[in-house]
């Protein structure tokens, strides 16, 4: 099922599926970056359809796509009131952060339990 907003146990059921389609998108990333060197653009279109396809399948989702290379995503979610995301990197074990919108990565916070984070259930 898919939200507008997460909350963060809805965001933590998404966590395995996710890590693997970042994964999936890194290797295909990789894939056209031999294919451009080596000039083999034969199978260009195919790794680009694919890796579309899987970038609107975590976009139906609601999962906002930062950055592929270091598997940077947020979560929209309603924390304290406000818009703001759960932010989540391929290489954290589960989500341990936030951000209000208007602050980007670099204004990321550690959850700590004590927000209030919007219950979907």
């Amino acid at each position: 099922m898919e939200y507008l907003y997460f909350d963060l146990e809805t965001a933590r059921e998404n966590l395995l599926w996710l890590r693997k389609k970042l994964l999936q998108l890194r290797e295909i990333k990789n894939q056209i970056e031999m294919l451009l060197i080596t000039g083999d653009k034969s199978a260009l279109q195919s790794y680009a359809i694919e890796t579309k396809r899987i970038i609107d399948e975590i976009i139906s989702k609601g999962i906002i796509i930062r950055d592929i290379d270091i598997g940077l995503v947020d979560f929209p979610a309603i924390i304290n009131d406000k818009p703001a995301f759960l932010c989540w990197k391929i290489d954290e074990k589960d989500i341990m952060y936030w951000h209000y919108t208007d602050e980007g990565f670099i204004g990321r916070k550690r959850i700590t339990g004590k927000e209030n984070i919007l219950s979907l259930r």
